[in-house]
Parts: C-alpha cells; sequence; structure tokens
C-alpha cells in the first residue's frame, strides 16, 4: 500500500550487512534496524482458529497485541494479512439464507469498526514511522479516488422480454390487482413512455458532468428464477451495452449460475467480450455471492483481473478492512494471486428509505471521509432501477456532483 519495493531476506548476515532503510520482522531484534515484533500467525502452514482480542490503539482497534519491546505495539503485519486474506471466512461460521458469509459473524461489525478502514490508518501511522526514522525517505503519494458502480440485474422492465414474458407479467399483474404497473406496460410496449429501468442515458449525462468513474456491469446469464435481464442475443440488448461502453467501462455482473458454474462463467465472459469486442477485465457479483477461494480462482481462470464485490450486502463499512485494491490472497493454496479486489463500502439500498423519504447521509459523510482521510477508494454500488425514485436520484448526485 505504501507502494515501496521490498526486497526479503532470512538470512541475519545479510540484514546486519545492509547499510540502507532495513527492517526486522522476528521475535527478537537483530541490530541497530528498525524491529517489528512478530506473532505467530505468518509463519504459519494451515488455517487455525484463534480467539483474538481488539483493543485500542490511539483511537484506532488493533489486535495481536506484542507489547514494548517493538516499534509498534501490534503485529499489524499479521492483522493486516488477517483482514485483507479473508481469513475469517474460511473459518467455521454460520452462512445466511444465500449461503453467503455474514457481516455478524465478522471481527469487525463484532467490535464496531467495520465503519473504519483500519488496515488503512493502519499503514498511516506505519509510513509516518518510517519517515521519522529513516531521514531523506520517500513515500509515493496516494491519491483519492470515487467510483460509481451501475449493476444492471435487468435492463428493461417491459421492453424486449419475449411474448411469453410480456404475458405472463400483465396477468400477473392483472390478477395481484396491480392495474397501474400493466397501464404502464402497455404505455412502454405502444411506445407512449420509456421503459422505467432505462436510465442509462441519465446516468451518462451525470457522467459527463463529473470527473468521478462511473461504471457498469452487466448480467448476461441465462433465464432463471434469479436471472431475469433480457436476453443476450437481443440486438435492443447489445446496442445498448455498445453504447453505454462508448462512455464509461463495462463489466460483467456474473450471475448465480454463473458463480456456481465455472463453464457458465466462460460463457457470460464470451458473451459480453463478443458484445463491446474487447477482453473482460471486470466483474461485480449478483448478491456478493462470494464463496472463497473458489469463486475468485474461477474468475482468475477466466483471467478476469478486478472484483468489486468485496462487501457486504447488509451493512456499510470495509468488510476486508480497507478501503484500497488489494491482491486476492488463496489461504488454501497460500500463494498470492493477479486478482485485484476493489472493495466497495456502501450500496443505495442500504442508504436509501424511499418510503420515509430519507437518505441516511450521517453513514454516507462517515465512509466518505474515512476514506478521503487515507487517500483511499470511495466506492458507491447502485442499480439501474435505483433513480427511478426522486431519492435515489438525489444521492447518485450528492456523491458526483457534490450537491450536499
Amino acid at each position: 500500500m505504501l507502494g515501496l519495493p521490498v526486497s526479503f531476506t532470512s538470512k541475519v548476515e545479510e540484514v546486519v550487512a545492509h547499510e540502507g532503510p532495513k527492517i526486522s520482522y522476528t521475535q527478537k531484534q537483530l541490530g541497530n534496524e528498525l524491529h517489528f515484533k512478530s506473532t505467530d500467525l505468518l509463519f504459519e502452514q494451515g488455517i487455525t482458529d484463534a480467539s483474538i482480542k481488539v483493543s485500542d490503539w490511539n483511537g484506532v482497534p488493533c489486535f495481536f497485541q506484542v507489547g514494548e519491546m517493538s516499534a509498534m505495539p501490534y503485529d499489524i503485519f499479521a492483522a493486516t494479512f488477517y483482514l485483507l486474506s479473508r481469513y475469517e471466512e474460511y473459518l467455521p461460521h454460520v452462512k445466511d439464507e444465500l449461503g453467503r458469509y455474514p457481516a455478524s459473524e465478522s471481527l469487525a461489525l463484532q467490535n464496531h469498526f467495520l465503519h473504519r478502514p483500519v488496515v488503512d490508518i493502519w499503514v498511516q501511522r506505519l509510513e509516518y514511522l518510517f519517515k521519522r526514522h529513516f531521514k531523506d525517505f520517500v513515500i509515493p503519494e496516494r491519491l483519492f479516488r470515487e467510483k460509481v458502480l451501475v449493476k444492471v440485474p435487468q435492463a428493461y422492465a417491459f421492453r424486449k422480454l419475449g411474448l411469453l414474458r410480456t404475458l405472463g407479467g400483465f396477468f400477473s399483474d392483472f390478477f395481484n390487482f396491480r392495474l397501474r404497473r400493466n397501464f404502464d406496460r402497455l404505455q412502454v410496449l405502444l411506445g407512449a413512455r420509456k421503459d422505467p429501468y432505462d436510465s442509462f442515458t441519465w446516468f451518462i449525462n451525470i457522467q459527463k458532468q463529473t470527473t468521478t468513474k462511473i461504471q457498469f456491469f452487466f448480467e448476461l446469464g441465462d433465464f432463471s428464477e434469479e436471472s431475469r435481464n433480457v436476453k443476450h442475443s437481443k440486438s435492443t440488448f447489445q446496442s445498448l451495452i455498445k453504447m453505454v461502453a462508448d462512455y464509461s467501462k463495462v463489466g460483467l455482473m456474473i450471475s448465480k449460475g454463473a458463480v456456481q458454474s465455472l463453464p457458465m462463467l466462460k460463457v457470460e465472459r464470451r458473451r459480453l467480450e463478443d458484445i463491446v469486442n474487447r477482453s473482460l477485465d471486470q466483474v461485480a457479483i449478483t448478491h456478493n455471492l462470494i464463496h472463497l477461494p473458489e469463486t475468485y480462482r474461477n474468475c482468475i481462470d477466466q483471467e478476469i483481473v478486478e472484483d468489486y464485490s468485496m462487501h457486504y450486502a447488509t451493512h456499510s463499512g470495509f468488510r476486508a478492512g480497507t478501503c484500497s485494491p488489494f491482491l486476492f490472497y488463496d489461504l488454501d493454496y497460500e500463494i498470492q494471486t493477479p486478482l485485484i479486489l476493489y472493495p466497495t463500502c456502501s450500496e443505495d439500498r442500504l442508504l436509501v428509505d424511499e418510503r420515509r423519504g430519507t437518505i441516511d447521509m450521517v453513514t454516507i459523510r462517515s465512509l466518505y471521509q474515512e476514506a478521503k482521510a487515507v487517500n483511499g477508494y470511495f466506492i458507491i454500488g447502485f442499480t439501474n432501477t435505483s433513480v427511478i425514485y426522486p431519492k435515489g436520484k438525489e444521492l447518485l448526485k450528492t456523491i458526483v456532483l457534490r450537491d450536499a
């Protein structure tokens, strides 16, 4: 995270002989180097379930305390590894109704620091220590960045759904007395009004007014109970994706079927690549259905570079304790992978209550300030249906245009 070139050695004589900046990560100090006392975690093989005590370190939560005979009173290297590797998600836990790792099981939520990017704060303190200890030591400056994600599970509410789906929807709404919805359906099909889910031009016009990056993720799975998008082969749908790709980055929203099947993920990847005529770089996983490590192994198999699913579907905050992109580490294989995980801190549905007509500005401002204070990434997720309602539009404008 500091962007520094680093070399490692396990030979004491090399450390002693080195004349440049050097640190040791051991039980005991070797000489006059900057010494960080280590715990056992990074030297263990396999995964062990150990009791962790979270304490306060000058206003910041931390764990793996090592005492005073160290440059820092906590082993932040082990603590950082624990959070970034998602170590706790490999341990036995009770899954939620969708089979996901729940926020309630996490160390962060249980110890009330989910809303803080603690890893980035620890790194800031490490940077300060390096600058104080190593004179004329230059550390590259990090830049604060913002991104908005727009997931598209269903591009149209009524258009291009096919005769059977259209008739099925009509009769379902009729027998459930949703007459207004049938009226809207007829207006859209007769060309008298725009499809309510077709918000793409609005998003693109907002994109033109700001430097905040807006990225789109289209679901291209086969039709099922969970995947209800327009058929990928529809020319209108393909033209829509191509139009959006002319103005913004476009990625794949991996369907539930593709999360569970590598062959299906290959099919969905190929569909998007054929439409936009470029390789697939980025994905977001529907409903955050992350099953470690298999989900990310499949992404790596398909040479996907970036994932934007590292957040909880039920809680705002920093699931991996950071607001900075990081490489996925496969704990089972004990290897660092090329897949970059971009942590999202919240989604519009967690922040907007349309029935009450309110936006949780306290949470938004808190997350924004936390990310900006450490020059990290402030990433918020929306869907194409988010801006159907006034408060959804207001939230998006608040984030990208600074209306608030």
